[in-house]
């Protein structure tokens, strides 16, 4: 029989998160480059294993059986990298950077301007974050974020969401043939982009003016996002002149609903970029799931996509909020033993007042953790599928699950709280004859909510109770006949 984990209980009430110090994940440190301040801003693994950061001072950094070696240096705030062979592709401020060693002795002798095609002013939010390869082949994709501060004639800007100068708040693509191409717009500043095992492409935006609340969105060309400054850069919309003065009902039209609202203060406040475990197993039961972290709270967060109707939509978890997490947390990487490597950067204009900065990660023991693995639409509900079967199923009832539904609204406030909050009592409960499985049967589910789930008193066979006992499933579409 599988060694199951032995577990801590801390329950934080201000929070209502269970916390746990157990067996099946431990955070450990990880050795940067001695004698700098490592804000780690871009990560990426080489096919041969090697480490590659670039920090928010300019220096690129590669790793390898334990030894730092200085890679490049004197770019222009990088912001991510990509590492493909002989070849480390870097976004500065001003121009997308391809870096070669051609001399093999571990330093780049080659910095080639691969495309500078974009606008860019002096001001501190004017990032250029990336990098993710495309589905067309050698293609790139990066994003551009907002400006703030001021408008095109000098005049104070509303709020820090501005686009004074074309295609900033876009996501882009460099083409193969080394083309600018804008790709969709009304992205504030997300912090990062990937994409999952199938290719498509995925950023977190932070709360601000216009985005109520910290948001995963789905990246296909053409997408509207919801920022209306950036359609200044849009000659197709009949408001390009002065976006913000467009009717809110025709932009909440065109705007793309993200896939995951992260509620403000309790599980992201600025989320960094996402990544996919693609680890087959090596870092436990979440193969194919999503991880993200976040610049002010030392927590990782766990979100489990699901499409219906064709859209992107699910659920989102505290992974882990431990003690030895630290904050500051920008980007992720999955090492080729499986370890969740976390590159921390709380340091620079945007995370003032946060010292944290440097290399962590966290190793997953072998041992199975005991989680609510996914959670499934229903036309009538949810499936709550677990990752070890639950004991005294019997037991499970409607008092078993508590459970409230919300939105966010749409605006040009810097974020908005929760809105037409209701609580819910489930019509059924009912455990699967496996016991992996619950079905929570909920009447008049709505569209563009979000549904929030505390389950209470869940154990499993050995009695031990779930490591994060919250969900939050942001449901766009529903499952109908």
């Amino acid at each position: 029989m599988r060694n199951l984990p032995l577990l801590i209980f801390i329950k934080v009430i201000s929070s209502g998160f269970y916390l746990w110090a157990d067996s099946s994940y431990s955070v450990q440190p990880y050795p940067t480059p001695p004698g700098i301040v490592c804000e780690v801003t871009g990560m990426d693994y080489d096919t041969d294993g090697t480490l590659y950061i670039c920090t928010r001072r300019g220096d690129v950094w590669a790793e390898r059986d334990g030894k730092w070696n200085r890679y490049a240096h004197g770019l222009h705030e990088p912001m991510g990298l990509l590492a493909r062979q002989e070849f480390v592709w870097v976004t500065q401020r001003p121009e997308v950077t391809m870096l070669a060693d051609e001399d093999r002795d571990g330093i780049a002798d080659k910095y080639e301007t691969i495309n500078n095609e974009f606008a860019m002013e002096a001001n501190f939010h004017q990032y250029n974050y990336g990098l993710v390869e495309g589905k067309i082949t050698d293609s790139l994709h990066g994003i551009l974020s907002c400006s703030g501060l001021s408008k095109p004639d000098g005049s104070p800007a509303s709020a820090f969401g501005f686009s004074p100068i074309p295609y900033r708040m876009w996501s882009y693509q460099i083409t193969s043939k080394g083309d600018f191409r804008p790709w969709s717009s009304g992205l504030r500043t997300a912090n990062g982009i990937r994409k999952n095992l199938e290719g498509e492409l995925f950023a977190a935006d932070n709360q601000g003016d216009w985005v109520a609340t910290s948001m995963l969105h789905h990246l296909e060309e053409g997408d509207f996002h919801g920022h209306p400054s950036a359609l200044r850069w849009d000659q197709d919309f009949p408001y390009s002149e002065d976006p913000e003065s467009a009717p809110i009902d025709l932009l909440e039209k065109m705007r793309k609903p993200p896939a995951i609202y992260f509620p403000h203060g309790e599980l992201a406040n600025s989320p960094g970029s996402p990544i996919w475990d693609t680890t087959d197993g090596k870092f436990g039961p979440f193969v194919g799931q999503m991880f993200i972290g976040d610049i002010v709270h030392p927590r990782i967060i766990r979100v489990a996509l699901e499409k219906v109707n064709g859209q992107y939509q699910g659920a989102c978890f505290s992974f882990y909020h431990a003690e030895g997490l630290k904050a500051g947390i920008c980007r992720l990487s999955f090492s080729p033993a499986g370890e969740l490597i976390i590159g921390r950067a709380g340091e620079g204009n945007w995370a003032r007042g946060l010292p944290d900065s440097g290399l962590q990660k966290i190793t997953y023991s072998g041992i199975y953790p005991f989680e609510i693995h996914r959670i499934a639409l229903q036309e009538d509900g949810f499936i709550f599928h677990f990752t070890q079967p639950l004991g005294k199923g019997d037991q499970v009832s409607t008092e078993s699950f508590m459970i409230q539904c919300y939105h966010y609204p749409y605006g040009p406030r810097y974020g908005y709280p929760k809105t037409d909050v209701q609580r819910i009592i489930p019509d059924a409960v009912r455990v699967s004859d496996d016991h992996r499985s619950v079905r929570v049967s909920i009447s008049h589910l709505e569209k563009e909510k979000i549904y929030q789930f505390k389950a209470l008193e869940l154990r499993n066979k050995e009695g031990q109770r779930l490591r994060n006992n919250i969900a939050y499933y942001t449901l766009n579409e529903l499952i109908t006949d």
